[in-house]
């Protein structure tokens, strides 16, 4: 039996929501293809890479020449000695970028990273996934042309929403290798370390710096809205805290808002995504404006708010059937009853029964994607099932 080298394509070390689709996928692999080995590129920290068993090569989203072809000429032994694994070593490319193909990232990177692999390395004996991720629109002049290489030649494309997969089947609606898929990391269940038992049941505010920008105006009305949120939900008495979710610039919000508030409330910034994502599972509520922090809430059957900056949004809450809890940051006198309405869903045992019977079905389709992947990676790679 050989062994399946696996390339991981878009998944930021820096991302926790990024992160948290690695670890879904070292996780379904290490009980499906637990001899598989994963590489991501050398441009990862090499702390994060040992900690997560990584192997590395070279970044697919540079320019220039592709110097990756160089690579070849080390020999193998060397090369699996020093863990670098070289575009021929690789079995299978995974793309988990999980938004970045569409009109609002550009054509540079869609070709760099999607097309180079479809157009470059994928041949009749490896194997090339689109894992689910919101893609689309292709208005902007080539991405149509160069998102139909990809549907051309991936083996499996997984949309994850209903309007993606309206960008996709634009260009071509009888692909048979496309399919909709929710975002899979629905099906991790971390569990909570015991020095953060006392935060099981607060209601958590999850800020996203991209919802401003560069934006003054948007960055005071959604500094407003989470104004409000704090004082609305902070008046029910609950335990109320801030999650930073990603980096400096929601740590920034944070602080901002903390600064506006008569009392400033609790920062939770826990460095391990497994550990956030466990946070908001035992949450009585949220409001998230990162989706991978509503997808925790909602795979958790906790009641959310999403406001949020795409449509990606809008649709995880029509999935989840719960899109009247959605904000529109432009309807300010819609902000605190849909606030009110969060906290009787959060108080009503109805409401949570329906939420996880939504969160079952979603983990159901889940489950469906990651048996089709296997399906097709055993029968392209006998050898190694």
């Amino acid at each position: 039996m050989s062994v399946l080298n696996i390339e991981i394509v878009g998944v930021s070390p820096h991302n926790k929501g990024a992160l948290l689709m690695l670890e879904a996928i070292r996780e379904r692999f290490s009980q499906h293809l637990p001899g598989a080995r994963f590489a991501v590129p050398f441009t990862w920290p090499t702390d994060k890479r040992m900690h997560y068993g990584l192997y590395s090569t070279y970044p697919r989203d540079r320019g220039g020449f592709d110097k990756s072809r160089l690579c070849e000429l080390v020999p193998r032994g060397f090369r699996q000695g020093v863990g670098f694994m070289a575009p021929s070593d690789i079995d299978v490319v995974l793309d988990a970028s999980g938004f970045a193909y569409g009109d609002y990232w550009g054509l540079q990177k869609l070709q760099r990273r999607l097309v180079a692999v479809a157009t470059n390395w994928k041949t009749d004996r490896n194997t090339f996934v689109v894992l689910p991720q919101a893609l689309g629109p292709f208005k902007e002049p080539g991405m149509a042309s160069a998102f139909e290489k990809v549907l051309g030649k991936a083996d499996l494309i997984c949309v994850r929403d209903k309007t993606s997969m309206q960008h996709v089947q634009g260009l071509a609606a009888d692909k048979h290798n496309v399919r909709l898929r929710p975002d899979f990391t629905n099906l991790l269940h971390p569990e909570l370390p015991e020095r953060l038992r006392e935060v099981q049941g607060a209601v958590l505010l999850i800020p996203n710096e991209k919802m401003v920008g560069q934006d003054q105006a948007r960055r005071n009305t959604y500094l407003a809205f989470l104004r409000c949120a704090a004082a609305q939900l902070g008046a029910t008495g609950r335990r109320l805290a801030l999650l930073v979710h990603e980096g400096d610039g929601d740590r920034r919000l944070a602080v901002e808002l903390n600064a506006m508030l008569p009392q400033p409330i609790e920062v939770l910034d826990e460095p391990s995504p497994l550990v956030t994502k466990a946070i908001i599972g035992v949450a009585h509520a949220t409001v998230s404006s990162r989706f991978h922090g509503l997808i925790s809430a909602l795979a958790a059957a906790v009641p959310s708010v999403a406001c949020g900056w795409t449509h990606k949004y809008q649709e995880v809450m029509a999935d989840y059937g719960c899109i009247h809890l959605n904000i529109d940051l432009a309807n300010q006198a819609a902000w605190q009853p849909t606030l009110q309405r969060l906290m009787a869903a959060a108080q009503h045992a109805e409401a949570r029964r329906q939420l996880a019977s939504a969160a079952a079905d979603q983990r159901s389709l889940s489950e469906a994607m990651w048996a089709e992947v296997f399906a097709l990676l055993r029968r392209r790679h006998p050898e190694a099932a």
